[in-house]
């Protein structure tokens, strides 16, 4: 996927890993549902194409990068991401990048904000960045029984290291990055969860973290899957952002949807639908 511009912003879809989606875990209470709809994408296992994309920008003369995927240690359910070679691909250095945006601190979008070390001890990937946080997201998941609790061991390799670099940025609800970018708050997923509203020379995309994970949301936001923190509220904000995309004229750009995950969305008959770029 070759580079895409928002007026004066610049955006690389970087692929980290693709995904297999098991509907039974993803989507418990719609499975007969989604697998009639989508079953034409199955593959002789049952199992579904997903990604985990990142998005390179080039803003008011900044490198960012949105969510940095699941990284390279091994996970429970993940494969192992590959982004410094989707850096590398797109000519970029990780010295390179001067702030990291996180939409939220799930495994699979803080994974690359530290690697480990020749002594196994976690370091920072991107050694000059700035890592801005939602204030929110931050308190929710730096408690003390959630750090503790093994399911979060990514907090303590990928989080945990950033909190005394003196390079993190707190942000609250909705606020301004820079004269391009603004957080969109979009909560439910987990509850201090953003997407990045982009806006420049009349032009307008979003990039929605993980607001929604699949193309069958289009026609079922309410279908939260298993990991929404808040499956009424995510439901809620899911239809809100799909309608606001669309009334906007927002490019999408959905880091789980199938790599580059890029694509306007209209209304036809009434309903939604995508068209990829």
């Amino acid at each position: 996927m070759n580079t895409v511009t928002i007026g004066a912003v610049k955006v690389t879809p970087l692929l980290d890993t693709r995904l297999l989606m098991y509907p039974p875990m993803f989507l418990p209470d719609h499975v007969e549902e989604f697998v009639a709809e989508y079953r034409h994408q199955a593959d002789e296992r049952g199992l579904f194409p997903m990604a985990i994309t990142c998005f390179l920008l080039r803003s008011a003369g900044k490198t960012i990068l949105v969510d940095t995927g699941v990284g390279r240690r091994r996970r429970p359910n993940m494969p192992i991401g590959h982004l410094n070679d989707s850096l590398a691909g797109a000519g970029l250095d990780p010295g390179e990048v001067d702030i990291v945006l996180n939409t939220h601190m799930h495994v699979d979008h803080v994974g690359w904000n530290t690697v480990d070390s020749a002594d196994g001890t976690p370091e920072i990937f991107f050694p000059k960045a700035r890592f801005w946080f939602q204030q929110s997201e931050w308190d929710f998941w730096m408690q003390p029984e959630r750090l503790q609790d093994p399911a979060n061991a990514h907090l303590v390799d990928c989080v945990v290291p950033l909190r005394d670099s003196g390079r993190i940025t707190f942000a609250t609800g909705e606020q301004a990055i820079d004269e391009h970018l603004t957080y969109v708050p979009t909560p439910g997923h987990t509850p201090g969860h953003v997407a990045i509203g982009i806006v420049s020379q009349g032009e307008r995309a979003v990039i929605v973290g993980d607001a929604s994970h699949h193309p069958v949301q289009l026609l079922h936001p309410d279908w939260s899957p298993a990991f929404d923190n808040d499956p009424l509220l995510a439901g809620k904000t899911r239809e809100w952002l799909l309608d606001w995309a669309i009334d906007e004229q927002r490019l999408w750009m959905a880091g789980h949807w199938e790599h580059p995950g890029i694509g306007r969305l209209l209304r036809l008959d009434g309903k939604r639908t995508f068209r990829a770029l």
